[in-house]
């Protein structure tokens, strides 16, 4: 009889929780409909075919204020593509070029590309695009100072020649092209190929040149005039989202060459292949077909990461977005063009690299097992004696790598010389702004006039300590994070006590404490507080996500599938967008809720589905006869998942789980762009002052230290914990 009503009730589960979804859906679409008709706010699409009457400073095609809304979203989907083809092209390079440093036998080259990685994985992009902008805008000189040549570089970006081509050019450059296609496909010899290449080069440009089709750039009145101009904004946006996918791209290549059988170079060694020859012919082809997925994932990113020139200025697709948006109040059509192009980029970019991958015959199944990497040879500390030999072997072991330790060596000289000069030596320890301004080092007073501002923002003054407490009751979890022996269900309620005692502490309004609204918390309690409520509260959420895109009924399938794939194939800052503008829409007008709760929120959901696909990924390495077994003993089917399968698969995703929370610590930058103080916004506030304003290297060196601290801790805790898991197994 029990088992009869347990079964009738699983059966019916999923049908009432679809119905108590419908329910909800209806009560907030009908809170909507009642706020937009109250707010005169009209729906659809027809806006689109309305005059925009604002102008955009960057364009890939002709437009004018006086076009339509669809133009102006037309021009900002352009420049998030040509962004995201060039941080992609770029990241793929330079990745590249990381890896094989990280994989060279020298070991000062192998040394510093950890280093660069490391450096730039625990700083959050955000920040570092910030660190970009303000050394473009107020490290280079301004227009005008100085003469211009073909290519110049000020702070108001980077003028380049560029191409006016008269009908006869371009009928000339089209016959050019055109021979160049015929004569490849006749010349079979690489090196007449090359040849032909720079004989057509040459060609093209003195066409070029004798029709006056290269305008260069030149002297005017307001700055530089003529040839192509590629804004501050644009350099920023391109070398930060470069740079920040170099370095997860590099591990993906190296991990994937690691995977290559290490009787595949045997064999091309047999064969009398160069070293050169080996890694391009034999090594990166199946190595390429490892990295695809991994790689894809990272190019999907690097276009949701686009969105981010929005914090700069750069006009891209969110940016016009949100600028229609303001002119039109409808945050709603505006929202779903922008969920909506992002998922159709994206399912684009995976339909491509899919096809790609299936046209080649690459498959992940099937791949050999991954060879454990040769241990590198560490610097024997202890064992003077043993020095010599270690440096001839790893140093100097032939002449090219002589040559590149020499060269290494040099210039790691001029920069920590120049790192320590400016951070000692030319530095000012006492006095202000004034002493600061007649030293050419690093301003420590600056620091000492604005480091509670950044710790704590607008919190009030006398009430700082209550800040500084609610971060160390934080920090102090993460220091007990750390400990074997607290590995279990009470970690995770000392996690909550900490949250519940930041809030409380944050708020006060008892014990004699002063209340203090939300709009007042900011700084690092606010940064850690996001962080830490996103990753508590999306656990659960994920694992009901999980189990729900692995069940065998739609109802329950679908909705998790769903939500799960809107939501990671939708930028962050979108996420964050809707929590800001269409939250209000969706809850009565009597009813008011804080940025920040209405922030968290969206963190979560967020945080939740990526966590869920890491949480899957664990329930697919449970093998299929754990649940078996666990309905012959009679457990039930939410039993078996509580005790037999949840602990195998997240004993499998704790290190997927941890480099997610690193993740979210990291997005906790994005919320300033809604207008939530944290640890980055206050940064930015502290030299918002003229006199400290020349001082910005000072302030982002103090908050990416602790961002790198924060992160570097939580990367070790992964690594930690991969190791404990490792061994228990």
């Amino acid at each position: 009889m029990i088992r009869a009503q347990r079964s009738l009730l699983n059966a019916a589960l999923p049908w009432m929780l679809l119905a108590a979804g419908l329910a909800v859906a209806s009560g907030l679409f009908a809170t909507l409909a009642d706020n937009l008709a109250e707010r005169n706010i009209r729906t659809g699409l027809g806006f689109l075919s309305d005059r925009a009457g604002f102008a955009i400073g960057e364009t890939l095609i002709a437009y004018a204020p006086g076009d339509s809304y669809a133009a102006a979203l037309a021009v900002g989907l352009l420049n998030t593509l040509l962004i995201s083809a060039l941080g992609i092209i770029l990241s793929t390079l330079l990745g590249l070029a990381v890896c094989m440093a990280r994989l060279s036998s020298n070991w000062l080259l192998a040394k510093l590309s950890g280093i660069y990685i490391e450096l730039v994985r625990n700083i959050p992009l955000l920040l570092q695009m910030f660190v970009w902008y303000a050394a473009l805008l107020f490290g280079l000189p301004g227009p005008g100072s100085g003469a211009v040549g073909a290519i110049d570089l000020d702070n108001r970006g980077l003028h380049l020649p560029a191409l006016t081509l008269s009908d006869p050019a371009r009928a000339a450059l089209l016959i050019v092209f055109l021979a160049s296609a015929i004569l490849f496909g006749v010349f079979r010899r690489r090196r007449a190929r090359v040849v032909l290449a720079l004989a057509l080069t040459g060609m093209t440009g003195v066409l070029l040149i004798l029709w006056g089709a290269i305008d260069l750039p030149r002297a005017g009145r307001f700055g530089t005039i003529g040839g192509l101009s590629l804004s501050t904004e644009f350099l920023t946006l391109v070398a930060g989202l470069s740079v920040y996918a170099s370095a997860y791209l590099a591990e993906i290549f190296r991990g994937a060459i690691l995977a290559v059988p290490a009787g595949q170079r045997e064999a091309a060694r047999a064969l009398g292949l160069s070293p050169a020859q080996t890694l391009g012919r034999i090594v990166l082809p199946q190595a390429l077909r490892v990295a695809m997925p991994p790689m894809t994932s990272w190019h999907l990113n690097t276009i949701k990461n686009s969105s981010l020139g929005v914090a700069i200025g750069y006009p891209e697709f969110l940016s016009v977005v949100d600028t229609v948006i303001s002119q039109t109040g409808q945050a709603i059509e505006g929202v779903g063009l922008l969920v909506a192009t992002f998922l159709l980029l994206s399912l684009s970019l995976s339909l491509v690299t899919g096809l790609y991958a299936r046209r080649l015959g690459w498959s992940v199944a099937g791949q050999p097992g991954r060879n454990q990497p040769a241990a590198r040879e560490s610097f024997p500390i202890r064992a003077v004696a043993a020095w010599p030999a270690w440096v001839r072997r790893n140093l100097f072991g032939g002449g090219r790598q002589s040559i590149l330790s020499v060269a290494i060596l040099a210039l790691a000289t001029i920069a920590v010389g120049k790192g320590l000069t400016w951070l000692f030596f030319d530095a000012t320890f006492a006095g202000g702004a004034t002493e600061c301004r007649s030293a050419g080092g690093a301003c420590w007073p600056f620091l000492r006039e604005n480091a509670r501002l950044i710790l704590f923002g607008t919190y009030p003054e006398p009430e700082q300590w209550r800040a500084a407490g609610a971060a160390a009751a934080l920090l102090g979890c993460l220091a007990l994070s750390f400990a074997p022996r607290f590995w279990s269900g009470r970690l995770g309620l000392a996690w909550l006590g900490a949250v519940a005692a930041a809030i409380l502490l944050l708020r006060g309004g008892f014990a004699g404490l002063p209340y203090v609204p939300m709009e007042k918390w900011s700084g690092l309690p606010v940064t850690l507080l996001l962080a830490s409520v996103a990753v508590i509260g999306a656990f659960p959420l994920a694992i009901l996500l999980a189990f729900g895109r692995r069940s065998p009924k739609r109802a329950v399938r679908w909705p998790s599938v769903a939500f799960i794939e809107v939501v990671r194939g939708t930028p962050l800052i979108g996420v964050l967008f809707l929590a800001a503008v269409m939250f209000p829409l969706f809850v009565p007008s009597y009813l008011s809720i804080d940025s920040l709760p209405r922030v968290q929120i969206a963190l979560l959901f967020f945080t939740a589905a990526y966590m869920a696909e890491v949480i899957r990924g664990g329930l697919l390495a449970v093998p299929a006869g754990q649940e078996e077994a666990a309905q012959a003993l009679g457990l039930t089917k939410w039993q078996a998942r509580r005790h037999i399968l949840l602990p195998q698969a997240l004993k499998v995703s704790v290190p997927g789980l941890v480099n997610t929370s690193i993740s979210e610590v990291k997005n906790t930058t994005l919320v300033l762009i809604v207008g939530v103080f944290d640890l980055l916004q206050t940064t930015r506030l502290s030299y918002v002052e003229a006199q400290w304003r020349p001082y910005f290297a000072e302030a982002y060196l103090f908050t990416g230290t602790i961002f790198f601290l924060l992160c570097f801790s939580l990367s070790r805790l992964s690594m930690k914990i991969e190791r404990k898991l490792h061994y228990a197994g």
